[in-house]
């Protein structure tokens, strides 16, 4: 019994690892597009919006706050003459915070059921 109970247990702590790392990989991800959507009004190159977007994740990662982040992109924005407002960046983030997740949920393109090619033989439902 004592090993059912410790099963369960190490079952539930990986379940709760994977969440929480789904939960970083999205941050991460909606950080980075927000980095690209300020490069995007600043008009720089591909490489210059993903050394951007590669510093404000790797700050993310060292755990600075969301907030700090917004108003560090609010300030590159506006030392280039660039407006945006803390609301239009934070209603930015939770569009791409969003696209985020269900960016997680499906499966690759070309991949159907479970990440299962599109080819793949569907199983035929049971006769009653």
């Amino acid at each position: 019994m004592a090993r059912l109970f410790e099963e369960r247990e190490r079952a539930a702590e990986l379940i709760f690892a994977r969440d929480e790392e789904a939960r970083f990989v999205a941050r991460c991800r909606r950080m980075r597009g927000l980095a690209w959507y300020a490069a995007n009004k600043l008009g720089v190159d591909a490489r210059a919006a993903e050394a951007y977007a590669a510093e404000l994740v790797a700050s993310l990662v060292q755990g600075v706050r969301d907030e700090d982040l917004l108003e560090r992109i609010q300030a590159d924005l506006a030392a280039n003459g660039v407006i945006e407002t803390l609301g239009d960046l934070r209603a930015e983030l939770v569009r791409l915070g969003a696209q985020a997740s269900v960016d997680q949920a499906m499966p690759p393109v070309g991949e159907g059921r479970a990440g299962l090619p599109e080819s793949a033989p569907r199983p035929t439902p049971m006769a009653s």
